[in-house]
């Protein structure tokens, strides 16, 4: 993975959601339609993992999420090359809650 800004689309309980987000040095930032999010990631090589600390900043009328939190703690890790990669993730304290993530590189910042 390289610090930029990122597509990245969530896919969990049938739903899918898009995020933007930028990484700089390990630390996250981001949003989606409903979530402004923040966290880190760590590498290994290919392999990394992190957490996020999404708050609801919007709750747009019919939009359906994956999960209806107004504060969402999640952990993941998964495989990455330079521009694109995909991990499992797992909201903190809802196990009913698996979400999958595939994310491409877009740009530097």
């Amino acid at each position: 993975m390289r610090d930029g800004m990122y597509k990245v689309v969530l896919d969990g309980r049938g739903v899918k959601i898009l995020m933007i987000g930028t990484l700089s040095d390990g630390r996250l930032l981001g949003c989606d339609p409903t979530h402004h999010v923040t966290g880190w990631v760590r590498e290994s090589g290919s392999r990394f993992r992190g957490t996020l600390q999404m708050r609801r900043h919007a709750k747009p009328d019919g939009f359906i999420e994956i999960a209806n939190l107004d504060e969402i703690d999640v952990t993941f890790e998964g495989i990455a090359g330079t521009s694109f990669g995909e991990f499992d993730a797992k909201v903190v304290g809802h196990p009913e809650l698996p979400v999958r993530a595939n994310f491409q590189w877009l740009c530097d910042l």
